[in-house]
């Protein structure tokens, strides 16, 4: 099956002032074609943050994020 989505080490931290907040630590996931998946947890946990990096409405303070095979930190806004 081919991979959709993989993703490698994904971190995200929000930054307000110098406190860091780290929501997202180190996350892997792979989807392949075909597969449904289903993001659970409880308020706070992080699911909001990580759909919109898997949306591609944000994007992750580190890690890798491949797209169809396709690194989406290689995209440009017209991809």
């Amino acid at each position: 099956m081919t991979k959709l989505i993989e993703l490698k080490g994904i971190n995200k931290t929000y930054k307000n002032g110098d406190q860091e907040l780290r929501v997202l630590k180190d996350i892997d996931l792979e989807v392949e074609e075909g597969e449904f998946v289903a993001i659970i947890g409880p308020s706070g946990s992080g699911k909001s943050t990580l759909m919109n990096v898997i949306g591609l409405l944000d994007r992750p303070t580190s890690g890798e994020y491949f797209l169809e095979g396709q690194e989406v930190g290689n995209l440009s806004e017209k991809n």
